[in-house]
């Protein structure tokens, strides 16, 4: 089991202190003390994930403060954006960390994030696959066929060249069991989470993209699974409860103002306090990581009996930053 940071600051956290200085500041303390990568998201015009809209900056300026960390996207939103310029935009970050970078990539799913690319919504799922393949033979050298600004058809070539041979790419799946597989049909990596999942409905999904890996004559064993968790290791359950308690119910009380729009029911769960005390136990008890080393052993050994490889720690909900340290610490106890 690999355990990595993953990032996903609201609005609501960024009153203590600046994100992008807590950001910077536990990435190092994660490339000192052994974790295994650094997660950051692509999240447009929302104060839920909102002070990262662009994972490739993050990964540049990752680049000149660590030396050892993975530096991921979790995720690119794909049909936001044109896949020669991924290319691009990777490439450059590959170079500037020795070859250190991965993507998960994401279709997306609020159609406010795509005033950046409006005519792409109704038919992104098609733009996720074709922009995969054409960000595939970029970065292993091949040219594409692309109209250039006269309309004419040219050949174009990726630059700077990559450091890695091959990008590494995970590919983000929430809840159908079906998009699960075809993730492993089409030889991705998982990054997945428990927001819309139980324990055995994430068993049933890990199923599937192994499956599907088989199905496609790819080893079924191989393949990363990782999972985020929002994460926070103490001394006492108790005190966890009570450290997590306050910034863990407005961060989730942010969260449920961006889904409201898919579902109109959750505007009203978010004006009421019994609800948001029902997501934080939820989260606390299943959905999380919290507790103690001994409490969280157990947990992360039944995601390990179920296939997952990797936990992406979802630390910046509102902990204080020397908090955090102290949490990872205990995290690294864990591991070991």
């Amino acid at each position: 089991m690999q355990f990595s940071l993953s990032f996903f600051a609201s609005k609501s956290a960024e009153a203590k202190e600046s994100k992008y200085a807590q950001f910077l500041e536990l990435a190092k303390f994660a490339d000192e003390n052994d974790f295994h990568a650094v997660w950051t998201p692509e999240r447009h015009f929302h104060e839920f994930g909102g002070p990262f809209p662009n994972p490739s900056l993050m990964a540049a300026a990752l680049s000149q403060i660590t030396s050892n960390i993975r530096i991921r996207a979790g995720s690119v939103v794909v049909p936001l954006h044109s896949p020669i310029r991924i290319a691009e935009d990777w490439s450059v970050a590959d170079n500037l960390t020795g070859g250190r970078v991965d993507i998960a990539i994401a279709v997306g799913w609020h159609p406010n994030d795509f005033a950046i690319a409006p005519g792409n919504f109704q038919d992104r799922v098609e733009r996720v696959y074709s922009g995969v393949e054409k960000i595939r033979k970029l970065w292993a050298g091949e040219p594409v066929v692309v109209a250039n600004g006269v309309g004419e058809m040219t050949e174009i070539g990726l630059f700077p060249k990559p450091i890695q041979a091959e990008l590494p790419m995970w590919m983000t799946c929430t809840r159908d069991l079906e998009v699960f597989r075809l993730a492993g049909t089409k030889g991705f990596n998982l990054l997945t989470g428990l927001i819309f999942l139980t324990g055995d409905q994430l068993a049933e999904r890990i199923v599937a993209y192994r499956e599907g890996r088989e199905e496609a004559g790819l080893d079924p064993r191989a393949g990363t699974v990782t999972v985020m968790l929002h994460t926070f290791i103490g001394e006492d359950v108790d005190v966890v409860r009570e450290t997590v308690g306050d910034p863990l119910r407005d961060y989730l009380r942010s969260s449920v103002d961006l889904w409201k729009g898919e579902n109109k029911s959750l505007e009203k769960l978010a004006r009421r306090g019994d609800a948001i005390e029902f997501a934080f136990r939820r989260y606390f008890s299943h959905n999380g990581l919290f507790g103690t080393v001994e409490s969280c052993t157990a947990r992360v050994q039944k995601l390990n009996d179920i296939g997952v490889d990797e936990i992406a720690c979802m630390v910046d909900f509102g902990p204080t930053t020397e908090q955090l340290k102290e949490s990872m610490l205990r995290l690294r106890d864990l591991r070991r």
